[in-house]
């Protein structure tokens, strides 16, 4: 049953880990709700995504509906089910409405048939209690202690639904039984998407302190459960463990200090061949808080590049124009330092690289990173980029940062001709406005990342100003940087302080293109992993290939709330149903 619900309602393993708190559901908990119109939506969702793909993906469909209708026999699909996470309780525990299809038998006999034990309540004939023993994976894991799905049942035969609490320890069977006793069926205005929403009844300085005290448990279980890969070098797992952190961070503040946050997910259906999805987000903040702080600053400041339109045909579009508070600088700062390390530990490391050039490396790196910290230090990200594929597997770029010290790159371009005899630099080769255009050319293979951005044996142009520091390359970059750089109107206000417009399909045959020309690893797990990989690169591939590739994010403060809209194109969705299909192919198809 356990395994239902979390099946049934993905986002639940995203909740789960800002929500594990100490012992018992209580008004400082966080209230979360999942509400969802029914499993006849959600089916018609996942085939739309099936019917992208190939005629061997769309066979898979059989065996997916089969999958779900195993365990919602006895539910109507037509009408909308519930899922509430019971924050308060150890193990986290759920609280769900789900609606019978012809009353309360069917769906008994199939939990029944899945293994469950239901025993009817001596004093009311609607309530069950029910149990499974979950030893299965224990059988693969030696040492494990068995757990069970127990909880209750409650039939509300007027209105044909059945309220069902559950957790993984008998000693939440009481609060479970009086939590499905109070608990209503849910409003059939449902609506045609999936709604989840956060509620903070208790808004008190205890009531947040409550909330990130249980939050360590959860982040703890997240934390320890990540393992150093065998090809992942000492500070590339640090980084990792850093960015999970990170994400932790900003759900754990959102979690304690917001009054509210919805955010809803719905499918446009509108044109058959061509569906789209989108994501929206709503976050208020409780007054006073830091959350509410942080909020408090978006807009505050103009954006200096504003007036730069996207250019046609960018693969890329970004636009920040973002305040960064005390928690976010603390953040940026600690990973920038584990970039530095880990990039001068692999460029250092180089069994041909003569002792001159690994400590010019460990010079530059060190004070290039110095030099962005210096934007973040300053507590507001300015920044454009737009890429516009060449034709020719490469891109012609352009782009601009803060930095409140710029004028250090002058001082640091110049030594990076000592850190590989094939890079080239040449300072005070033009100007534009106020800015001093240098020329620099990176060796080949002094870094692999920077031969995939910016190409090999491909000028880059940087610009430094006092405060800004522009970077173009490629096909008339020189020529395109001084234009952009005269034709640019005065700072204005945007309305986003995040926009990003990705088309996906160039990045596709990059990182394919680059894959292709690397060699796979020896080890068997190692192999079938890059094997894997591959073949989930080649879907993506020529899911993009057949167009409607973008991918559009938006973020934006209003009147105190924080508004998040993302736009997935057709290709995404038909790389996600292909994806679902190699799934169900490995796992579910009968042998």
């Amino acid at each position: 049953m356990m395994n239902l619900i979390t099946r049934l309602a993905p986002a639940l393993a995203l909740l789960l880990c800002c929500t594990r708190p100490a012992i018992a559901q209580t008004p400082q908990d966080p209230q979360i709700t999942i509400q969802h119109p029914g499993f006849q939506v959600l089916k018609k969702d996942l085939k739309s995504l099936l019917d992208l793909g190939t005629p061997a993906d769309q066979k898979q469909w059989s065996n997916i509906e089969d999958f779900i209708d195993t365990f919602v026999a006895g539910i109507d699909g037509s009408r909308p089910f519930q899922v509430q996470l019971l924050a308060g309780m150890t193990p986290s525990g759920y609280l769900v409405a789900l609606p019978l299809d012809g009353g309360f038998q069917t769906f008994r006999d199939n939990v029944e048939g899945l293994g469950y034990e239901l025993k009817r309540d001596a004093k009311d004939t609607s309530l069950y209690q029910f149990n499974m023993t979950l030893d299965s994976d224990q059988e693969s894991t030696p040492g494990t202690a068995a757990t069970e799905d127990v909880g209750w049942m409650k039939v509300l035969a007027d209105v044909d639904y059945l309220i069902l609490s559950m957790s993984s320890t008998r000693s939440s069977l009481p609060q479970l039984k009086e939590l499905t006793l109070a608990k209503k069926a849910v409003d059939s205005a449902a609506g045609s998407g999936a709604v989840m929403q956060l509620i903070n009844p208790d808004v008190t300085e205890a009531a947040q302190k409550h909330r990130r005290s249980s939050f360590t448990a959860s982040r703890k279980t997240t934390m320890d459960a990540m393992q150093k890969r065998p090809d992942e070098t000492a500070t590339r797992f640090e980084m990792r463990k850093l960015s999970s952190n990170l994400m932790l961070d900003e759900v754990e503040r959102a979690t304690a200090e917001s009054e509210t946050l919805q955010i809803s997910l719905q499918m446009d259906h509108s044109a058959a061949a061509t569906p789209k999805v989108s994501v929206q987000g709503d976050l208020a903040a409780i007054s006073g808080t830091a959350l509410a702080t942080a909020l408090q600053q978006f807009n505050t400041r103009p954006d200096a590049f504003a007036g730069i339109a996207r250019l046609p045909g960018s693969a890329l579009s970004l636009r920040i124009n973002h305040p960064i508070d005390d928690m976010r600088k603390a953040g940026m700062t600690s990973f920038l330092n584990l970039v530095r390390d880990e990039v001068s530990a692999k460029l250092k490391n180089g069994s041909q690289r003569p002792a001159s050039e690994k400590e010019a490396i460990d010079g530059v790196v060190t004070d290039i990173v110095t030099h962005l910290r210096s934007g973040i230090d300053s507590g507001w990200m300015n920044i454009f980029v737009e890429a516009v594929p060449d034709g020719q597997g490469g891109f012609n770029s352009i782009g601009a940062y803060n930095a409140a010290n710029a004028a250090t790159l002058t001082e640091i371009l110049p030594r990076m001709k000592d850190m590989h005899p094939g890079t080239q630099v040449e300072l005070n080769v033009d100007k534009a406005g106020d800015y001093v255009i240098h020329r620099v050319q990176l060796g080949e293979g002094l870094l692999d990342v920077f031969d995939r951005l910016f190409g090999t044996r491909r000028d880059t142009f940087v610009a430094v100003g006092k405060d800004y520091v522009w970077l173009a390359s490629g096909e008339n970059a020189l020529d395109n940087l001084k234009k952009t750089v005269a034709a640019l109107a005065p700072p204005a206000a945007t309305p986003a302080a995040v926009h990003l417009e990705v088309a996906l399909l160039p990045w596709a045959r990059q990182m394919s293109d680059y894959y292709s020309r690397q060699t796979p690893p020896k080890e068997r797990e190692a192999l079938t992993a890059w094997k894997a990989a591959e073949r989930s690169r080649a879907r993506g591939l020529e899911s993009f290939e057949k167009g409607n590739d973008s991918l559009i994010v938006d973020i934006r403060a209003e009147a105190g709330h924080l508004l998040t809209s993302i736009s997935i194109d057709t290709g995404l969705l038909r790389f996600i149903g292909r994806e679902m299909a190699a799934f169900s192919k490995e796992n579910l198809e009968a042998e």
